[in-house]
């Protein structure tokens, strides 16, 4: 229903998954070809969902609670996080209720994230505590971040669906450079209310808080693609390989070629996974590509262009363009390697 529409995701899993299912039960002769249509009339028309608001709310918390210390953050920015990633998934319900739904929610969502995470930092800084605005906001907003869109866009032009790969990649950057906008005009804001940024680092926590918030973040990024609940445990150990595999491979060869390991990890998993337990790869390589994609680079470097700092910005979205490529390439090589699948 309406929270698809509210959050940015590409893939409805379970809808995808049930389908999948229906499928199998037809051409098997489980279900007879009318049941199927009746299964299939229901998913087009699933019940209306109680208590939507409150969780849409949670999810935007959690999220971005969890996945700020995967951008480096400490407990003040994971905290601060949230609060923003709370606040916006306010702001995604509202929106339509009291707008004409002119697509500028990322533009407005970023200006209040800036804002609200400059007011943060200089809390923070009056209590001696350390508190990156940057981080703080970048992990509110990460919701909105078409990572995804910009590793599938990649994914079709190598696979030469260009028609479609452009028309993603487009779509892309055009919300990175709404929301990149809508930063600029809140850092104005912040910076005029409550002077100019202090520019803290993050409290470095130990490593194994990740390792701890992985499990965390994987089963909201499952949540938030809208997996079925028996699917978590697999979502979980897919995610965490990839982790891990890019992890691995970025110690040993560098962040590129560890993203492009960490991809055919979970490529490969999720192909294994779907050939045992009879599912769509997708309901595994979603979230855990969410894991791996490189949104935070390219919203960092169209940022630094808005802020004038060409060769920095430059820099930075090259090695955005090279970590989608690399993420697409492992995705692309783990479908490649073994034997063509059989229709069944």
């Amino acid at each position: 229903g309406a929270m698809a529409a509210e959050l940015k995701v590409d893939v409805r899993q379970a809808r995808l998954d049930e389908l999948n299912t229906i499928e199998r039960g037809v051409m098997s002769g489980r279900m007879s070809l009318a049941q199927g249509h009746v299964e299939v009339e229901a998913l087009r028309h699933p019940p209306t969902e109680g208590k939507r608001a409150l969780k849409l709310v949670l999810l935007w918390l959690l999220l971005s609670a969890t996945l700020a210390r995967f951008f480096g953050g400490g407990w003040a920015e994971m905290a601060a996080g949230a609060a923003i990633g709370a606040l916006i998934g306010l702001l995604s319900i509202a929106w339509p209720r009291l707008t004409t739904g002119a697509p500028v929610f990322e533009l407005l969502a970023a200006a209040v994230a800036a804002v609200v995470a400059a007011g943060a930092a200089h809390l923070a800084q009056s209590f001696d505590v350390q508190l990156s605005a940057y981080v703080a906001m970048l992990s509110g907003v990460v919701g909105l971040l078409p990572g995804f869109t910009l590793t599938v866009a990649v994914t079709e032009l190598a696979s030469r669906h260009l028609a479609s790969g452009t028309a993603r990649a487009t779509a892309a950057a055009s919300t990175l450079l709404q929301m990149a906008v809508g930063v600029a005009l809140g850092s104005k804001v912040g910076e005029s209310l409550f002077g100019p940024d202090p520019k803290m680092s993050p409290a470095a926590l130990p490593e194994w808080t990740a390792i701890a918030l992985l499990p965390v973040a994987a089963v909201v990024l499952a949540v938030y693609s809208y997996a079925r609940p028996q699917r978590l445990w697999a979502i979980v150990v897919v995610s965490a390989l990839g982790y891990f595999g890019a992890r691995w491979g970025g110690d040993a060869f560098g962040p590129e070629l560890g993203a492009a390991f960490g991809a055919f990890v979970v490529g490969l998993a999720s192909r294994i996974h779907a050939e045992l337990s009879a599912c769509p790869q997708l309901v595994t390589l979603v979230p855990a590509t969410l894991m791996l994609v490189p949104g935070s680079f390219g919203f960092r470097s169209v940022s630094m262009f808005l802020g004038a700092d060409v060769t920095s910005a430059i820099e930075a979205a090259m090695r955005m363009l090279l970590i989608a490529m690399a993420i697409s390439a492992g995705l692309l090589v783990a479908q490649a390697i073994g034997r063509p699948r059989r229709v069944s």
